[in-house]
């Protein structure tokens, strides 16, 4: 199976919707406030063609099988501006990466990966690093990072009240 990355149109929009029910089922297994809200797929049809589509600092690349097009995982990306205080510049996040759960372990998320920091460091947006949160529990999220270069730089903690 050869694997292709590409940046989301308009049009893979509804397509695209599966894949994050498969996110939001995935990371609810760690922490349920992550489940599918209810308007959630129109806010984010909205926020896609609004804000991600054909933009020069937010996208989504798509992971595709090249024998018959089908959609094997999906990566959101944005440029975050400078920090106010410290010297943390510029620099790429990762909102949301997904693989559906028959294709792992198959190098999708390398390319998902190689794909957004191509897409990083071209101008205009020509950022050094980039950052993806794990929840806690996801040790194979984790582990998979590390594998790709990678390395854990903070930890989040909360408590709720």
């Amino acid at each position: 199976m050869g694997i292709r990355t590409r940046h989301a149109t308009e049009a893979d929009g509804e397509e695209i919707l599966e894949l994050w029910h498969g996110f939001t089922s995935y990371l609810s297994q760690f922490d349920e406030r992550y489940e599918h809200s209810d308007q959630a797929d129109e806010r984010w049809l909205q926020y896609f063609e609004n804000q991600l589509v054909d933009s020069k600092y937010g996208t989504v690349l798509l992971a595709e099988n090249d024998d018959d097009d089908e959609f094997l995982g999906v990566l959101e990306a944005r440029v975050m501006g400078d920090h106010p205080i410290f010297r943390l510049a510029n620099h790429g996040y990762i909102n949301g990466m997904y693989v559906r759960e028959d294709h792992r372990r198959k190098g999708i998320a390398s390319h998902l990966l190689d794909g957004a920091a191509e897409w990083f460091t071209e101008e205009p947006r020509d950022v050094e690093f980039y950052r993806i949160d794990v929840l806690a529990g996801e040790e194979d999220a984790a582990a998979m990072l590390e594998s790709h270069g990678l390395e854990p730089v903070e930890y989040v903690y909360e408590q709720r009240l």
